[in-house]
Parts: structure tokens; sequence; C-alpha cells
């Protein structure tokens, strides 16, 4: 016969009897928001985000961060943050805020100008709303003190486009005997052409042109968006761009592989651009439109329409997420409207 086991027939525990005195662990002090900020930063980081989308984030950071210490200096850690500090931020950047600034030599110059336009505020809003989200999500804070901000109404985008003659009168004015003007000229001609950004433009090399397919690649690591793809070249604008790249040849042994170029063998920076256009548009005596880089890739947007293209092509053209963003790039007028109307009418179409 076996021997009973020694447990059998006991009382065994299958609940506590003494949970509701449980211990409770002492919890840890929050971080504070400049750790907190680096977290998410690394964060950022490892997800790929472009140099440029950090440096927003940073840059907008020290603009809540100088706001707390004027405003609410006693506020260190994440926690601290409430929906009504957040309000008070959004006050102060539309109505007490400079908008110069930031910027040393305008500040003293444009000192009573204050308020910020709605434009402006979603943008810094935007990265402090990912920045609380992120805090939130992650368990570093228990509230979000965004949740509940929206942010401000913007008007719609109306930025004019160049006309015609507007157009032709500012490709009248770089110096083509130059390389300065010459590099200038074809510059203009390509923003017109393809309707790239400025900045995109400025990062392509002489690898992403391809003569014999006319057609230029903007790289995923060159696009604003992260995506690829590829643009085609009127032959007029393939043949300015290969003679350009045996300009940058001649000034250049070795080096800078841009094609577009400072007459020193440089990067050319988009600032630098942005202000010759500007000269140009006022040498060309240019009213009532902005005179900027991007105001080609408006005109660029609007032709394309204007001339029959369809918007799927021009969505993928502009790399654009949303139709939407389309339709802000095409700014019509009612005589543009007239001219549409009387060109595609059924009535117009038939023989009464």
């Amino acid at each position: 016969m076996s021997k009973e086991h020694k447990t059998k027939g006991r009382r065994t525990a299958t609940r506590r009897f003494f949970d509701k005195e449980e211990i409770t662990p002492i919890p840890q002090a929050s971080k504070t928001l400049d750790e907190l900020f680096e977290t998410f930063m690394q964060a950022k980081e490892l997800e790929g985000l472009r140099e440029r989308t950090l440096t927003d984030h940073q840059r907008h950071y020290k603009y809540f961060l100088d706001f707390l210490t004027n405003s609410f200096p006693e506020i260190k850690r994440g926690d601290d943050i409430t929906v009504d500090v957040i309000r008070n931020y959004i006050n102060c950047m539309k109505n007490e805020k400079g908008v110069w600034d930031n910027h040393e030599w305008l500040a003293e110059k444009h000192a009573n100008k204050k308020g910020l336009s709605p434009v402006t505020i979603n943008v810094r809003l935007r990265s402090i709303k990912c920045f609380f989200k992120f805090l939130t999500d992650e368990g570093h804070i228990k509230n979000n003190p965004c949740e509940r901000i929206k942010l401000l109404k913007t008007e719609d985008d109306t930025i004019e486009s160049f006309t015609p003659e507007q157009t032709k009168k500012l490709l009248e004015q770089p110096d083509q005997r130059t390389f300065v003007g010459y590099r200038d000229y074809v510059l203009m001609i390509l923003l017109l052409d393809t309707g790239i950004r400025v900045k995109e433009a400025l990062n392509l090399t002489i690898d992403n042109f391809d003569y014999e397919q006319k057609t230029l690649t903007v790289p995923a690591s060159v696009a604003k968006n992260n995506n690829a793809r590829i643009l085609p070249l009127s032959k007029k604008t393939a043949k300015l761009i290969n003679t350009l790249i045996k300009e940058n040849g001649a000034l250049l042994e070795d080096g800078c592989n841009n094609l577009f170029i400072t007459n020193y063998g440089d990067k050319l920076e988009p600032h630098i651009i942005r202000a010759r256009i500007k000269n140009y548009g006022e040498a060309a005596k240019i009213k009532g439109v902005r005179v900027s880089p991007h105001t080609y890739r408006h005109t660029f947007a609007k032709y394309y329409i204007l001339n029959g293209g369809d918007p799927f092509t021009l969505q993928r053209l502009l790399d654009h997420s949303t139709m939407n963003m389309v339709r802000k790039y095409i700014q019509m007028n009612n005589e543009d409207i007239k001219i549409q109307h009387n060109q595609f009418s059924p009535v117009n179409q038939l023989s009464l």
C-alpha cells in the first residue's frame, strides 16, 4: 500500500485575504520637459523623420519654452502643463508675440507689429500637439493638455500666379551672358516647367538628370515628403540644363556635384535664389503678386490645368497627398474662368 502524500486533505490558499492592505509603490517624480523632449526627439529620429522636420520640432519647442519661462516660470515638468497653459500660449502668439521677435535686426524696426498669423500659429501648435500626444501615448504623462485644443481657422490659400506677360518680363531680367544670370534663367525655366519646390531643385545633382530621356529624378532623400518621383522635362528645359552642366564643369574641376551652384562652385542655398528672384521682380516692376520661387509652383499648376492637363497627374507632379492641396494651388480669376467656359461650354460645341 502506497504512502499518502502529506498535503492531501489540507487547506490550500487560492486568494489573498489581506489585499486591501497592499502596499502602494512610491511614484517616481515626472521628468522635466527638457528630458521628455529629448526622449521625444530620439523616438522621432528612429522613425526616420527628415532633418528639416526634426529641426522644426526643436525650434517650435524652444518657442514654447520661451513662453513658459516668461509666463509660467514655476513649470518645469511635463505633468504641470494644463489645457489652460496651452490656451494662454495660443493667446500670447495671437495677440502679444512680436511678428519679428526671432529676427534681431527686424525686431527693433517692427517692434509695434504684434500677433502672429493663424497659419504661423497652427504650424507651431501642430508641433506642440504632436509632442504631448507622444508623451501621453507613451505613458510619460497622464493627461494630454492639447487633446481639446483645436487649430485656428485660416483663410484659403490665395497666392496668385504670374500672368504670361509677367512671366516673360521676369525671364528677361537675368543677364544670360554671365554664369550667375544664365544659372538663374535655367532655374526659373525649370520651376515653370515642372512646379518643383525650390529646395528640391537646389538639392538635385547632375546624376539626377537624364538628357536622353529628358527627365529629372527627385530622390526620396531630396523630396519634401520622402516620395521619389520622376519629372518630365520639355526639350527646351532639358537643353538648357545640359548646357548649364557644361558651364558648371568649366567652373569646377571637381567638388560640388549639384546642378545649381554659386559662382564660387558651392551649393546654392534657397535664401539666395529667393532674394535674387525678388530683385528680378522689382526690376521687372511686377505688381499685385508675390515674386518668389513658390509663385512659379502655383503658376505651373494653374496653367497645367488651363492647358488641358488632368488634376491626378498634376497631384503626382506636385507631390501632394490629397486633391484638396492641389485645389489650393490653382487660383483662377474671372478672366480665366470666362476663357475656360468659352472653350468647353457644350453650347459652343453645337451647331445651333
